[in-house]
């Protein structure tokens, strides 16, 4: 490996994989693998073997994480993962909770096995003195680590086709409301279900659900493979659909008759989530939006999602916009202070105005 082979996106997933398995926390994993790289950078004159590049970078990870476990009163409990896993696993470790997988596998090993494992690939302990510490010969840590080593592989190899399987796969789209997971998406047998949810913030219930029994979104999305452009399409139809707030008519998805788009505001989860909703008192057919979804689908907040891939939702802010009450929902860079503010009127739930969209 050369030093321009260190920045390569191949070696910033394995520093991610390997940060999440040392740390035990996959959403931390991104910045602490991004720690390491910079750490990596400032040091790279004290790399005088490129062959060992990976390993170098490997010791980093581990002091970045030993770092970040001090600072959050953590201990570190999982195995590294190494390079000499299966490639199935090491595919299946990008869409499950990986601390949470090793984690589980670990508590079935026997303990002298475990304790060989978490010294000698979680704190980097050599050989001779795992076997001093533990009463041993260095030939029985050896034999526990290889033991260990395989057990541990079936056991996630088993693992992860139990939890991969639950037809949710990982997007290369990142979540707008934190910024720290990638969005999920699960795509039923057809007609089905296109559905999306974000690991961290949303894994309980999807962020955004369309059912291609319907036909409106059966045309919408039936031809679509690509996540992003899923979500592109969405945010036009609901740009287009919701555009004329509350009390405004539209047609119904499913059977086209009037319908009138009306407002709703309930607390989600402690929070109160304002939006707008239509039912259609012919067949029964129920759309909605939040009021973040048609702010997230409007032209300027897209190009900035664009500009700025990894953004975070800020918590509304109560306001006055031309002398009526409104809120302010802002999204902004998760790694600069670029964002842009959404002015939405409470009543009419119609976007009043929007700053920042440039930035």
């Amino acid at each position: 490996m050369t030093h321009f082979d260190l920045w390569r996106e191949s070696e910033r997933h394995r520093l991610v994989r390997l940060c999440a398995a040392i740390s035990g926390d996959r959403g931390a994993a991104e910045d602490l693998a991004q720690e390491t790289l910079l750490e990596a950078w400032r040091n790279v004159g004290k790399l005088h073997d490129p062959a060992g590049a990976d390993r170098w970078l490997s010791a980093i990870a581990r002091n970045v994480c030993r770092r970040w476990a001090r600072r959050h009163g953590r201990e570190l409990v999982a195995v590294a993962a190494t390079d000499a896993e299966p490639a199935a696993a090491d595919r299946g470790l990008e869409d499950v909770g990986i601390g949470d997988v090793l984690v589980r596998a670990l508590g079935v090993l026997p303990r002298q096995t475990r304790d060989v494992l978490v010294h000698r690939y979680v704190h980097d302990v050599p050989q001779a003195e795992i076997a001093a510490r533990l009463g041993i010969s260095e030939d029985a840590v050896s034999m526990r680590a290889s033991r260990g080593k395989d057990v541990l592989r079936r056991l996630l190899a088993r693992e992860l086709r139990d939890e991969v399987d639950d037809g949710w796969h990982e997007t290369r789209v990142w979540c707008s409301e934190c910024g720290r997971h990638r969005l999920t998406l699960r795509r039923d047998a057809p007609p089905g279900v296109v559905s999306f949810r974000c690991a961290g913030c949303s894994r309980d219930a999807p962020r955004a659900e369309f059912r291609l029994a319907n036909p409106t979104f059966a045309d919408l999305f039936g031809d679509l493979v690509r996540p992003a452009a899923l979500l592109e399409r969405a945010a036009e139809w609901s740009r287009r659909y919701f555009a004329g707030g509350a009390g405004s008519s539209a047609a119904c998805v499913r059977c086209d008759r009037p319908v009138t788009l009306e407002r709703y505001l309930h607390d989600r989860d402690g929070r109160p989530s304002l939006g707008l909703f239509a039912t259609c008192g012919s067949c029964g057919e129920q759309v909605s939006s939040s009021a973040r979804g048609l702010v997230f689908s409007l032209p300027e907040v897209r190009r900035f999602r664009r500009e700025h891939p990894r953004t975070r939702a800020v918590p509304a802010r109560e306001v006055e916009a031309g002398g009526e009450p409104a809120v302010v929902l802002r999204y902004e860079d998760l790694r600069s202070s670029a964002g842009v503010d959404v002015v939405v009127a409470r009543r009419s739930v119609r976007v009043l105005a929007i700053h920042g969209a440039t930035a």
